[in-house]
């Protein structure tokens, strides 16, 4: 399989054996990737003239990128101008200082916790490709504190560092459900739907799923699939460098 991205948007299919110009004409106007984004395969800068003889491979991991615009440029432009022209008023300038009215609130306004209800479990074999199942991971409740607001929550892997020696690749399907088991749009579309996920991997180590709230509700964060291709299995095995560790943490929005 080959994962392909563009800014939040993460993809999977199978293309092997097809060039980096079918890729990009094939997921154009799906993930609006624009004619100007460059193409980036396993890293490497591909240029235009040669995306039509660059064939991709299983387990490639090909990404497009918007070229930088020059607005850094026109602040700096702007602020410098403000430093050369605040000097008019120097001399004329008064103070004043006023308190605001504001108590610190003592609770949280969300809370997040583990369910492991039905932790996903799978087992790896050396050389090996294989699917991780689903199941489920964090809860997370705004019905106790009854905050209404939109939420950000975030999930990162914590231990990438020792998954390498498991892993090629790990990709985890990560989704959320209502307290009804309803799908929840995170991704801010509008609609619930099959495309209401985030691809969470080793590459990228973190993802953000954005939730608007019509109502307080208690939310889980599931697994819902995954896959993965494992390294040999050494003499003194992987020493359970096998299993992902998930931090998850929620904020306002």
């Amino acid at each position: 399989m080959t994962e392909i991205s563009y800014g939040t948007r993460h993809e999977t299919a199978d293309l092997a054996n097809r060039s980096v110009r079918e890729a990009r004409k094939l997921f154009s106007d799906e993930m609006g990737i624009p004619g100007n984004a460059t193409a980036r395969l396993n890293g490497r800068k591909i240029k235009g003239s040669l995306e039509a003889e660059t064939l991709l491979g299983d387990c490639d991991t090909l990404s497009f990128t918007r070229p930088a615009g020059k607005g850094a440029f026109l602040i700096g432009a702007l602020l410098l101008s403000l430093v050369i022209t605040g000097g008019i008023f120097a001399y004329t300038y008064t103070n004043a200082s006023t308190t605001l009215n504001v108590v610190a609130g003592g609770g949280d306004f969300a809370a997040i916790s583990v369910n492991n209800t039905s932790t996903p479990s799978w087992t790896p074999f050396g050389s090996f490709q294989g699917s991780t199942g689903g199941g489920t991971l964090f809860d997370v409740d705004t019905a106790t504190s009854g905050y209404t607001g939109d939420l950000t929550i975030t999930v990162s892997i914590a231990n990438g560092d020792s998954l390498v020696e498991a892993y090629r690749v790990l990709s985890l399907f990560i989704e959320m459900r209502d307290s009804s088991n309803n799908l929840v749009d995170i991704n801010g579309d509008g609609a619930n739907n099959t495309a209401d996920f985030a691809l969470l991997t080793m590459r990228n180590g973190s993802v953000e799923l954005y939730v608007t709230q019509t109502s307080v509700d208690s939310y889980t964060v599931r697994l819902k699939n995954g896959f993965y291709v494992s390294n040999t299995w050494g003499a003194g095995g992987w020493a359970g460098s096998e299993a992902p560790v998930l931090y998850a943490e929620v904020a306002q929005r």
